[in-house]
């Protein structure tokens, strides 16, 4: 009879020591991957994946798929976890990716954090305090080795929840669609973004992995359990595709963000960049139509760093910028600025 993986077994863990079911689950994840990054096709073996695990049932999902198509594809992985340094829990979870990258022979890369000292220091949440040191580390690994991209473990329901959550913020289209399926400016990819939770925890219990459960994602405190325990239920009991929905919504800002990207480089090809930021003659811009002047002001915001700028804002500054209107100043966050002066728009992060 053919022995089947086991977390707690010595079977080594490949496409060919998991059931059928378990393999074609993984092959859809690679499959999609590759539909939607042709480029990637042939040459999966010419890339690292550098893969964020915190130890939960969607991130330790996404590792045991990588790490069974590992020998078919080719690629290279690497485990980086991060502890933020806020729950007692951390430092077990930390112990718990030991023992599983050991299973598997996977190199692990752990880096400890104070949050809550770098949320007091920089006067902002928990929750984007934890982000900006978490992607920090991320990226000076990534930086290490070329064609290394991030994956994280982000899946339907996240995105259901980032939608909500940037409608609620007053986000713009086609951000509001939610995180995309990959975001090439920082060679991320979320490849279980169209996946379901109950889809990976089946996937995950049918190995017997071990897993930690993080206790923070029930304090309601944070907007997005707030949103995820009261708004989403109700979603779904007036639409059962809602999820599915969410889905198509997001692939369907994706095509659109397409279109215009086009455009939208011939523009950014004109702005000249300094230390501080970023400056574009005004004309450029008032000889575009609305919708394209719209995303070009998107643009520079995520070069600033800002993916998440509010429509109202872009309203203000399209009409100062339209009007000409010097000396205008419109402010996105607590340091990120444009400003109106001498026919150029000027955009850059405010120092102390």
């Amino acid at each position: 009879m053919k022995e089947y993986f086991n977390f707690h077994n010595s079977c080594p863990l490949h496409l060919g020591s998991l059931t059928p079911k378990q393999a074609k689950f993984c092959l859809s994840v690679f499959h999609s991957l590759q539909e939607k990054l042709p480029a990637l096709h042939n040459s999966l073996q010419n890339h690292t994946f550098l893969l964020a695990v915190s130890g939960g049932i969607d991130s330790l999902a996404m590792l045991a798929i990588f790490a069974a198509c590992q020998q078919y594809f080719g690629y290279q992985i690497e485990v980086a976890h991060f502890n933020h340094g806020i729950r007692e829990a951390s430092f077990a979870e930390e112990e718990l990716m030991q023992k599983i990258c050991k299973r598997l022979a996977l190199p692990l890369c752990i880096e400890r954090g104070n949050t809550p000292q770098y949320a007091k220091e920089h006067k902002m949440g928990l929750e984007e305090a934890g982000r900006i040191l978490r992607y920090d580390f991320f990226a000076a690994l990534q930086n290490k080795k070329e064609n290394t991209m991030l994956c994280t473990a982000h899946h339907a329901q996240d995105l259901c929840e980032d939608v909500l959550m940037r409608l609620i913020r007053g986000a713009v289209w086609p951000q509001l669609a939610g995180m995309p399926y990959f975001d090439e400016d920082r060679q991320i990819f979320r490849p279980l973004l169209y996946n379901t939770k109950k889809e990976l925890a089946d996937f995950l219990a049918s190995l017997d992995f071990p897993f930690s459960e993080d206790e923070s994602n029930t304090d309601e405190q944070f907007m997005r359990n707030r949103v995820r325990k009261n708004i989403i239920p109700l979603l779904e009991q007036e639409n059962h595709q809602f999820y599915q929905n969410i889905i198509k919504l997001n692939q369907n800002a994706h095509y659109d963000e397409l279109h215009f990207q086009k455009e939208i480089d011939k523009i950014l090809s004109q702005m000249q960049e300094n230390e501080q930021g970023f400056a574009l003659p005004i004309k450029i811009l008032q000889e575009q139509d609305k919708t394209i002047r719209m995303h070009c002001y998107h643009a520079l915001m995520k070069k600033l760093g800002q993916g998440h700028a509010i429509n109202a804002n872009f309203e203000n500054l399209d009409h100062a910028i339209m009007k000409n209107q010097g000396n205008t100043c419109i402010q996105f966050s607590d340091n990120v600025r444009m400003q109106i002066q001498k026919n150029t728009v000027y955009c850059y992060v405010k120092t102390k």
